[in-house]
């Protein structure tokens, strides 16, 4: 559904809009993924906050709450992320199942190194107690940081041979 979202949107594209779409294709697939995953990630964290308000706990005044409440949605997240990507940013595709063994551990592996600092980010509020408002704009600034943080690792390292086959087809087919 996403995908045939994009490709009608494409479509609509003028000629040079289309000829810098065709030039960064990856970066404009990664960012529009990206967009799906970041707005993936505000609502199960304001659907996490509003459960635990209905217990009476307010995620942006404890500690332990925050963590599970953005662990639950970095996992939810991160598994979406991680499909997306393999599918439709960087076209990876493995033949051999320890291949995709590989791509699921570099790829939660590095995720995870942005988890952490999600983590202290979203901690921030709670920290300096900026009150439910800084709690929103945090969930927000900070997925942006993690969204470049994570394209290097995406592009670099997890679907790296993937990225390197669409290229050569692409530029073969050319």
């Amino acid at each position: 559904m996403l995908e045939k979202l994009l490709q009608f949107v494409i479509k609509l594209l003028p000629k040079p809009l289309r000829a810098l779409w065709d030039k960064y294709e990856s970066i404009w697939r990664y960012c529009y993924y990206g967009a799906w995953t970041t707005l993936l990630s505000i609502i199960t964290k304001w659907i996490g906050k509003y459960l635990f308000g209905l217990a009476g706990i307010n995620v942006a005044d404890r500690p332990l709450a925050n963590g599970i409440v953005t662990t639950v949605s970095w996992i939810i997240c991160v598994t979406f992320a991680f499909y997306v990507n393999k599918k439709y940013v960087f076209h990876s595709e493995t033949k051999e199942r320890s291949d995709l063994i590989h791509e699921i551990l570099t790829f939660y592996g590095a995720r995870l190194v942005s988890f952490f600092l999600e983590i202290a980010l979203m901690e921030l509020p709670v920290i300096f107690k900026w009150g439910d408002t800084g709690y929103y704009i945090m969930t927000v600034v900070s997925q942006f940081i993690i969204l470049a943080i994570n394209y290097v690792f995406s592009k670099l390292v997890v679907f790296r041979k993937g990225s390197e086959q669409a290229e050569q087809s692409k530029t073969e087919a050319e």
